[in-house]
């Protein structure tokens, strides 16, 4: 057998069917112990775009570190990376303006601990408009109608939706490129034609998002570093 790219197959006589996992840029093939070579090969071949994606979204794996908050370090807004820039002035104000994003505080307070502050709070802000007009525009799509649109501080998921239609989006989301934002609002959406994960909630969110396994993967990996 001979692929592009490296992959490990696991004989067991504990599965009775086949499966494909790509986990830390290695694909494992696990297999029934008896398992003819020629089905092997049948089965790699017929995943092998899969493959390549997964491994591709692997490779390009977001590598971040703990905020500094020093003039230069790069911050992530909707997928596009600004450099800080930081200033004194009178009035403060956090701003996007070519490329940067320039940070005016008192001299008093130009701390790595007021910066990330207001820098958390011009974020929460972007937020909260951007998931309210994208939330919007994608209720009319789906022909649903949330009772409030909201943001919480999550540290383990996106969003949610409550059975009595109220939406709450983790802010961090909105350091992610537009794609995946629109993913997430997609799915939350969804809930409230479909409560739960079933197949059919699923067939509901390709509906609107064909991709939407991508959008999935692309936070599985890049999840943790959607840091302030």
């Amino acid at each position: 057998m001979n692929f592009d790219f490296p992959f490990e197959i696991i004989r067991t006589d504990r599965v009775k069917s086949a499966s494909i996992d790509v986990e830390d840029n290695l694909v494992k093939v696990t297999i029934p112990k008896n398992l003819s070579d020629e089905r092997i090969e049948i089965l790699i071949k017929g995943r092998a775009l899969w493959i390549k994606q997964k491994l591709a979204l692997q490779a390009s794996a977001i590598v971040t570190k703990p905020k500094e908050y020093v003039d230069g370090e790069a911050f992530a807004y909707l997928g596009r990376n600004y450099r800080l820039k930081c200033t004194e002035g009178i009035v403060e104000s956090v701003k996007l303006k070519n490329g940067y994003l320039n940070v005016t505080t008192k001299k008093s307070k130009r701390n790595s601990e007021h910066l990330k502050a207001s820098i958390e709070q011009w974020y929460r802000t972007k937020a909260l408009g951007r998931l309210i007009e994208k939330t919007k525009r994608y209720s009319t799509i789906l022909k649903v109608e949330p009772t409030t649109i909201n943001l919480k501080d999550y540290k383990a998921m996106w969003g949610s939706c409550s059975p009595k239609g109220v939406i709450s989006y983790n802010w961090r989301i909105v350091l992610a490129p537009h794609k995946i934002v629109d993913y997430i609002v997609v799915h939350e959406l969804c809930h409230l034609i479909e409560p739960n994960h079933s197949p059919r909630y699923w067939r509901q969110v390709r509906s609107v998002v064909p991709d939407y396994e991508n959008s999935k993967e692309w936070l599985k990996i890049n999840g943790s570093s959607l840091l302030v």
